[in-house]
């Protein structure tokens, strides 16, 4: 009897304990929620000791230096700051921004010039300025009217036959259409800029006067991305592929005719250093399977694709590409690991360690002083490199580590070859952040409108969102672009596509921000 109560009381211990594992589990994850929810959105942490400044120990730095290496630490002090009254605003800017519009006098007349004394017509000694303000002029529609002039040669005529001559007309973007192009290039700013859908796009529209219906603004969207844009987007598709060093990211998109449950937009971004041109595209698929790399960038692609830790980015099924990995999507497991943790913990923390030890790996990377990417290569190699390697080194001589810690350091250890790539070519960034921030503003698109119906509207928004975001990286207003693309890609001849892209001459003359 006794030995079956102890047994019992074994079995109880056992899953009281995994309970309660089971429990900080679900807490950790909790709380890893809501820091994501209603926490800060900057992976910065707090010092853990007050008054704290060095990155680095006497010894630490001793270990770092060699013959060849010079190593300089930097010792912030931020200055406590007392601020007793608000700071008085900068002088002249209202009045040189009033400056810039277009001027409308309106003078205040008095109600009556007779004296209210004597009753005698009084006369006018001058008037003066007395306030300033801006005014909107609400946007109205239009109807332009095209007429064609015709001339007839009287000389030819006389033998026999008349000759007539017509002027050229343009053609139009959607012949018998409500849509022109300055109106459907408003459209697109609105979606693919503004994050304003369809639906609520309508009401302004119908408030205008224009009598459409929120399908149309779709339809007409699909159709001139099919019919126009396409050939724009295949021929910066194709530029991409020639860049040696291409950025790579995914994002989740609904598309409601798919049969998968989610589909993907895969984006490309080329580097912002030392690439020949600044691109960013969007690509629509059904699926985040890595064989999509190929058709985005081509099986054969022999250049280094910078990206995050996901499988897909696999040298199996590419062998002749080189991948690099975003140093901060690493550090991010190991800052969230830390968020966890009570203030007086931290320093206690192998994770907070880690951080410690990321730091100056950024700091001397944003201050790399070069002209050309093989001066960034020689520098990071001298002052990065001590850096990376002191990291690694503290990685792997930890031991038996637990739970998240060891997923991140298992993390960390696995994508080293790719981390240590950037000292083998200047090109390649130290992150990821250019393509993730390339998508950011789709992500506001996806919030407001939920999801795509067609697979040719999500097709069409690729398109869209491309342009959109290779006009911004080119300092482009969004809206004068399209109203060009708009207004000359239907009388296009000869012309090749060169003449449209967002760095053309032209282009830049007539649409720069």
């Amino acid at each position: 009897m006794n030995k079956d109560l102890a047994e019992e009381n074994r079995e109880l211990k056992q899953q009281v304990k995994a309970l309660r594992e089971q429990v900080n589990k679900l807490t950790a994850i909790i709380k890893l929620q809501q820091n994501q929810m209603f926490g800060k959105k900057t992976e910065v942490i707090d010092k853990v000791v007050e008054g704290q400044q060095s990155l680095f120990s006497d010894q630490d730095l001793e270990q770092l230096q060699d013959n060849d290496v010079s190593i300089t630490e930097v010792i912030e002090q931020t200055p406590r700051k007392v601020v007793r009254h608000r700071k008085p605003k900068a002088s002249g800017q209202r009045t040189t921004f009033l400056n810039t519009l277009p001027q409308v006098n309106h003078v205040i007349h008095l109600e009556s010039n007779l004296c209210p004394d004597c009753h005698q017509e009084m006369n006018l000694i001058g008037k003066h300025l007395y306030s300033r303000e801006p005014k909107l002029k609400p946007a109205e529609l239009l109807c332009v009217n095209y007429y064609q002039e015709s001339y007839r040669c009287n000389k030819c005529c006389h033998q026999g036959g008349d000759k007539i001559f017509s002027s050229k007309m343009p053609q139009s973007l959607l012949p018998h259409s409500y849509f022109s192009g300055s109106i459907l290039a408003k459209v697109a700013e609105y979606k693919f800029n503004l994050a304003l859908p369809f639906h609520r796009q309508i009401k302004l529209w119908q408030a205008l006067g224009l009598p459409v219906k929120g399908r149309q603004l779709a339809t007409n969207i699909i159709k001139v991305s099919q019919t126009y844009l396409e050939p724009l987007y295949q021929h910066l598709l194709n530029l991409t592929k020639q860049e040696p060093v291409v950025h790579m990211d995914e994002t989740p998109f609904k598309v409601i005719d798919e049969r998968n449950e989610t589909s993907y937009f895969w984006v490309t971004r080329t580097t912002k250093e030392f690439s020949k041109h600044q691109i960013a595209m969007f690509h629509y698929f059904n699926t985040r399977s890595g064989k999509i790399i190929g058709k985005l960038i081509g099986h054969d692609y022999g250049g280094i694709i910078m990206c995050d830790g996901y499988c897909g980015y696999s040298n199996r099924l590419y062998p002749r590409a080189k991948f690099g990995s975003c140093l901060v999507h690493i550090r991010r497991e190991f800052y969230r690991i830390t968020r966890l943790l009570k203030k007086d913990q931290l320093k206690h923390s192998k994770a907070y360690q880690v951080l410690k030890l990321m730091r100056p790996i950024f700091y001397y990377e944003n201050r790399l002083k070069y002209h050309n990417q093989l001066e960034k290569l020689q520098q990071r190699r001298l002052l990065v490199k001590p850096l990376v390697d002191q990291l690694y080194c503290y990685l792997e001589a930890i031991n038996f580590p637990q739970g998240k810690l060891k997923a991140a350091i298992n993390n960390a250890l696995k994508l080293k070859e790719r981390v240590y790539r950037i000292f083998e070519n200047g090109q390649v960034p130290l992150t990821n952040n250019p393509v993730e921030q390339t998508i950011r503003p789709s992500t506001l698109i996806r919030k407001n409108s939920l999801f795509a119906k067609s697979i040719g509207g999500a097709q069409a928004s690729a398109v869209f969102y491309s342009l959109t975001a290779t006009a911004k990286l080119n300092h482009l207003n969004l809206y004068k672009y399209f109203e060009y693309l708009f207004d000359h890609l239907p009388n296009r001849k000869n012309e090749g596509l060169e003449a449209y892209l967002p760095w053309a001459k032209q282009v830049q003359e007539n649409c720069h921000e």
